[in-house]
């Protein structure tokens, strides 16, 4: 089996290399690096999620309920 090799940078086709703007490669990567694309916005998660309140309290409930139940049988059973 052939061993591979770890390249630290890709190798890229001259087409590749190619920019309109006439700008090199490394400066259109550190400007990316700069301003990401997706920004992250200050949202309030409470708002956002309200609903995952309701249903974890809901299925709290159930969880509570269903112990009871087991700890119920116990002791019917036993």
């Amino acid at each position: 089996m052939a061993k591979k090799s770890k390249k630290s940078t890709p190798r890229l086709s001259a087409a590749q290399l190619y920019t309109p703007d006439g700008a090199a490669p490394a400066v259109i990567l550190a400007a990316q690096k700069e301003s990401p694309m997706t920004v992250p916005t200050e949202t309030d998660l409470a708002a956002e999620y309200h609903y995952v309140i309701r249903d974890l309290r809901r299925i709290g409930i159930l969880a509570l309920i269903m112990l009871g139940v087991l700890v119920g049988l116990a002791f019917v059973l036993v």
